[in-house]
């Protein structure tokens, strides 16, 4: 090999090196906003101006048919957080917990057991040497890992606002401001936009109250247009913004009626764009099918982590991307409170088919959570009345067909249902198909009653522990090994203020004081181990 060829290597290698520092530099915020449909400018709704928002769409990509799996919360970061439907880990019901509110009225007390296989996303960064910050919400339907987490915060301005972290650093900014709950809390806040300009879709009443309700919505995510250029500033200030990717996305549709609970556009599509510091594909519109559930992946994919296989999310933009895009979206909804339905749904980006596999059952359920708005007072008192207007009529009907199809490209609200037309009965025909072979395909858990899920998660309708962690020691280091498929174990040494995720044995020096514990996902957290100097030797 001759000596131009010998430094033709090297230099290769420099690079090769250079360029993966350069990506490990990269940090991560993920500015999550409750309760968000797509009403924003870059999405064709120029009700109110969002500056700062615009700032990202003009810096980065949007994504015009971004969707969550679920139109509510729990289950849909459910599936954010695994990359997983929640309906194929029994994620599906909302909400879950113990102890559950409405114990009363029947629903089992449990947490969600996934499959072994699956981890919290932010798990495989922290074993990447990415230090994660949970500002929000940890509602995945289980008990949040202890090892998900470098550092938690509260949804505060300076919490927001503040960046001092090992780099780099995935970070989680978590917006309650525009959820369904403070368009009654925050309905007496200053006007910030012109509430001339906002308009009441056509099939809700256009009342005082509703219009109140809408003009809400608006004004608070105008409130948090204006949270999210001081976090741009902060970052700016900080000399960071040169070093983070910014992706911003609702958590689902808008929290109002005919939105937040159903399959419709309305419910499921949300914001997402992803700016990065270089500003690639600045100001370009990304038309893929997309899930919220493929944000783990993608920012996997950031730091050069493959796709777990198990994962149903996918690479976005990054090196894992498929090369075929995906053809069709799934969505779901089930129990909502003390409601029980089962409705699925499929999307080919055009036309929306939805299967009610309990048509006898109301289309508007019952859901005591939402009716301190003044709309939906308005919607109920109006179907008392018999004064809606048809397309009110349909949100407020009694019982529903068993299948409904829609060309939401050119009926965006969903209103004139084409299921019985002749004209359309070969794509009703490939999407219920398509439908079909899905709920097969992930093994749908909704035909299974939720006393027999939860039973299966819990048996005896006691949580099960996770064992203990065992180890082993040989040549100066430990080995950990967990009895509990799935689980998760962490360590520190020497009082180390954070876990550390075990993946490998680990070197270990005279005296060392080793603190051990393991998690798996819907399972106790088994005892902390306290290993002394003399059983590390």
């Amino acid at each position: 090999m001759t000596i131009r060829s010998i430094i033709l290597l090297i230099s290769i290698f420099l690079l090769q090196i250079n360029a993966q520092a350069q990506q490990r530099l990269q940090n991560i915020i993920w500015i999550d906003l409750e309760d968000l449909s797509p009403i924003l400018s870059m999405y064709g709704d120029s009700t109110i101006a969002t500056p700062n928002i615009d700032r990202l769409a003009r810096e980065g990509v949007t994504f015009t048919n971004a969707y969550s799996t679920v139109g509510v919360c729990a289950p849909s970061r459910a599936s954010i957080i695994t990359g997983m439907f929640p309906v194929s880990i029994g994620a599906h019901n909302m909400r879950i917990g113990a102890p559950n509110a409405y114990a009363a009225q029947g629903v089992p007390e449990y947490e969600v057991v996934p499959p072994p296989e699956a981890r919290c996303f932010p798990d495989l960064l922290r074993q990447n040497s990415i230090y994660t910050v949970c500002g929000g919400k940890t509602d995945y339907q289980f008990s949040p890992s202890p090892f998900s987490w470098d550092r938690s915060e509260r949804d505060t301005d300076s919490a927001r606002n503040q960046f001092n972290y090992p780099q780099p650093f995935f970070k989680q900014i978590h917006f309650a401001e525009t959820h369904e709950s403070q368009i009654w809390l925050r309905k007496n806040q200053p006007l910030l936009i012109d509430s001339s300009r906002v308009k009441i879709p056509p099939y809700l009443p256009q009342t005082e109250g509703t219009r109140r309700d809408w003009i809400t919505q608006y004004n608070n995510l105008k409130f948090v247009d204006e949270k999210i250029g001081k976090i741009l500033d902060a970052l700016e200030k900080a000399g960071i913004l040169q070093h983070t990717i910014i992706i911003f996305t609702g958590d689902h549709g808008n929290g109002l009626p005919r939105s937040k609970r159903t399959v419709y556009e309305s419910g499921v599509k949300v914001p997402m764009i992803i700016r990065f510091p270089d500003k690639r594909m600045a100001g370009t519109r990304n038309t893929d099918l997309a899930y919220l559930m493929d944000l783990g992946p993608t920012i996997l994919s950031v730091y050069g982590i493959a796709t777990p296989t198990h994962m149903h999310g996918r690479d976005l933009l990054g090196k894992f991307k498929p090369t075929k895009p995906r053809q069709q979206l799934f969505f779901s909804a089930d129990r909502f409170d003390v409601s029980y339905d089962m409705i699925r749904a499929v999307s080919n980006g055009k036309f929306k088919y939805i299967r009610n596999f309990e048509p006898r059952k109301p289309q508007f359920m019952d859901v005591s959570y939402r009716k301190k708005q003044e709309g939906v007072q308005d919607l109920y008192r109006l179907d008392s009345l018999k004064q809606l207007n048809p397309y009110g009529q349909t949100v407020m009907r009694k019982t529903k067909p068993t299948e409904e199809l829609y060309d939401f490209v050119n009926d965006p609200h969903e209103l004139k249902n084409l299921a019985d037309d002749p004209r359309y009965q070969t794509i009703r025909k490939a999407l219920k198909l398509a439908l079909d072979d899905w709920m097969l395909d992930i093994r749908d858990m909704g035909y299974t009653p939720e006393k027999d899920i939860a039973a299966s998660f819990w048996p005896g309708g006691v949580q099960p522990i996770t064992e203990s962690p065992s180890f082993t020691t040989a040549g100066g280091k430990i080995n950990l090994s967990c009895g509990t498929p799935g689980a998760t174990i962490g360590y520190k040494i020497n009082g180390q203020p954070g876990w550390s995720i075990y993946t490998q044995p680990f070197a270990i020096k005279k005296g060392d004081a080793v603190e051990i514990m393991a998690h798996r996902l819907g399972y106790r957290t088994s005892k902390d181990i306290k290993l002394t100097p003399t059983d590390t030797r």
